[in-house]
């Protein structure tokens, strides 16, 4: 796990919104989570799905970017198993290989939005704002 935003103590700030970027290419993690750190967001990345469920009960409550083709364990796996443990954080999906039926299966079961990769940074932050509006329950 790697901390993009630390204070004096090297510790993340907690004030700021996170955003947990899960996805098994480490050049669109990092490329991220500058892009988000630039703007004052906390961005902790994680190489899979696993390695982020096995935090999830300790972390401060943000929004996901969550790839949806990985190994082991794809981002619909992710989705549901956070569903199961009553994590409701805001989700947005990415992808360079999706269909419509799993476009709407994600979007049905929760997800603030799907991006296309490569995706612009305008589209990320306008989804990243969606996802945070929901997170903070205010109307949009």
């Amino acid at each position: 796990m790697l901390h993009s935003r630390l204070d004096d103590e090297n510790t993340v700030k907690s004030a700021d919104p996170f955003v947990y970027v899960i996805d098994d290419e480490a050049d669109l993690r990092e490329s991220s989570c500058f892009l988000l750190a630039a703007l004052g967001l906390n961005c902790v990345q994680y190489p899979s799905g696993a390695a982020f469920l096995e935090d999830v009960s300790t972390l401060e409550p943000g929004c996901v970017l969550l790839d949806m083709i990985m190994k082991n364990m794809d981002g619909l796996e992710v989705q549901a198993e956070l569903q199961r443990r009553g994590v409701d954080w805001p989700i947005v999906f990415m992808s360079g290989h999706q269909d419509t039926a799993t476009v709407v299966q994600a979007v049905k079961k929760g997800a603030v939005e799907f991006l296309e990769k490569p995706f612009s940074d305008e589209a990320l932050l306008a989804a990243l704002h969606r996802g945070f509006v929901r997170l903070r329950n205010v109307p949009a």
